[in-house]
């Protein structure tokens, strides 16, 4: 039997199967705006990765090729003792420079491995911050930087947290702002331990960082300048490693800087609960780990 319907009936019919074709065009529409947005991200992403894999591979080559030819040059010459002391003080500055990369490098693959664990020991703050600024001394003489330390730290106080990242931090923050320094510039560093939370904030004169560049300094695979004509050197890891280092130690990273006025990074770190385990074992400066049983520990 043939159902007949007026007019009006057959508008509004029509009309409904319009808004719903309508709707789903514009549902289409919208997910193929999404997708191709998403694609978008998906090219950048693998272009910033593809640059920062260069890079990578360009700093890390750069000091092994260095080593490797003034190494050679030692070996096969017949030079001065004074000549040989100069190649010695270069290949110990690129091996310090490759192996600073390399466990940054380390560090970031653990962490987006998310194998990154927390060890936590009584560390000697003064002594791990000595030794922090004693494996930096050739590059602080090199640019002729003058440094000042300010510390209410005794010099046997001890604060329970992971000595190994503590001391990775504290380097990255030292490399950045002696790169960043002028030659004949000044760094300031200030440290002191209050209320079970250290904290650590280090002052260069530098190029400073704007206000649109403070997002992209904590990101692992982008820097402010890009290509081989950078006028920095670096992977661009260090102030991103610090940042997750900082969260895995209960710490936090503040910035204040103005462009061209230089910058002031300053992290807090809480102190860690300890075990009576941990408190048998002391880190002198971030590398060597003590243990106090029928042994007297001095600092």
């Amino acid at each position: 039997m043939t159902q007949i319907i007026s007019d009006n009936e057959l508008i509004s019919e029509l009309k409904e199967r319009f808004e719903k074709n309508e709707k789903l065009f514009r549902e289409q529409l919208e997910l193929m705006t999404q997708l191709k947005s998403v694609n978008q991200k998906l090219v950048v992403s693998e272009e910033l990765k593809s640059n920062f894999l260069s890079n990578i591979r360009n700093e890390i080559n750069n000091p092994v090729a260095s080593i490797l030819e003034l190494s050679k040059n030692i070996l096969e010459g017949n030079m001065s003792a004074e000549v040989i002391k100069k190649f010695a003080a270069l290949i110990y500055s690129e091996t310090f420079s490759l192996d600073f990369q390399l466990r940054n490098i380390f560090a970031s693959a653990e962490i987006e491995a998310g194998e990154a664990s927390v060890s936590t020991v009584s560390v000697n703050v003064s002594s791990l911050l000595e030794n922090a600024l004693f494996s930096f001394k050739h590059q602080i003489e090199k640019k002729s930087i003058n440094l000042y330390v300010t510390s209410s730290i005794q010099n046997d106080q001890t604060f329970y947290s992971d000595p190994e990242k503590l001391h990775l931090i504290i380097s990255n923050l030292l490399a950045n702002a002696i790169q960043y320094s002028e030659v004949g510039g000044s760094v300031e560093v200030k440290f002191e331990i209050e209320n079970g939370e250290l904290f650590f904030s280090i002052l260069d004169y530098g190029r400073g960082i704007s206000d649109s560049e403070r997002e992209i300094i904590f990101d692992r695979f982008r820097q402010i300048e890009e290509g081989s004509t950078k006028t920095y050197g670096g992977h661009g890891l260090g102030l991103c490693i610090t940042k997750a280092l900082l969260d895995l130690i209960d710490g936090e990273i503040m910035l204040e800087s103005e462009k061209n006025k230089g910058s002031i990074f300053s992290i807090c770190v809480k102190e860690a609960e300890s075990s009576q385990s941990e408190q048998d074992i002391f880190s002198s400066d971030g590398n060597d780990f003590l243990f106090t049983d029928n042994v007297n520990v001095t600092f």
